[in-house]
């Protein structure tokens, strides 16, 4: 039976900063990494990211970070992970395009990051843990959930979703 870990970095009870972490084992995948814009509390804030301290010490788990779509609040902090992350990004065409335009904003060179445009068929292999993609209708062109299927079971990712 696998250890399985699911926590919030930010985005819990909030609107914003979304960044979720799946640990199957010794393996830890990102799903977004979000921003947040402060209240008139935090004058002179421009933005507040997730800590992302526990991602940094054990940056040697890490498999990659997996993007749902691009609004700022679940991609508004990658080139924050970036910066102290060289891990690879896997979003759709549409969502890396926006990544790409928020990396430039920020002085940041696209062919120093590894960014990956996938689709709803793609199935990336983690050794016996597979991550896989669908389709869902959102406010955005080109956003999906995320599916960490494990020994145990599958972990749906389902951000954005109200049940």
């Amino acid at each position: 039976m696998s250890k399985i870990k699911f926590f919030g970095l930010g985005g819990l009870g909030e609107n914003g900063k979304n960044m979720y972490i799946c640990e199957v084992d010794d393996k830890i995948f990102i799903l977004d990494a979000g921003l947040k814009y402060p209240s008139v509390d935090l004058y002179g804030i421009d933005a507040v990211i997730p800590d992302i301290s526990y991602l940094v010490a054990n940056k040697h788990r890490v498999q990659g970070l997996f993007l749902s779509h691009g609004h700022e609040d679940h991609i508004g902090a990658v080139p924050e992970v970036l910066k102290k992350l060289n891990i690879g990004v896997f979003g759709t065409h549409f969502t890396i395009s926006i990544l790409e335009d928020l990396l430039q904003e920020k002085e940041m060179k696209i062919t120093d990051h590894r960014l990956y445009r996938i689709n709803e068929d793609k199935v990336m292999k983690f050794g016996n843990i597979n991550v896989c993609f669908y389709n869902v209708s959102h406010s955005i062109p080109e956003a999906i959930n995320i599916a960490i299927i494990t020994e145990d079971g599958a972990i749906v990712y389902a951000p954005d979703f109200t049940f």
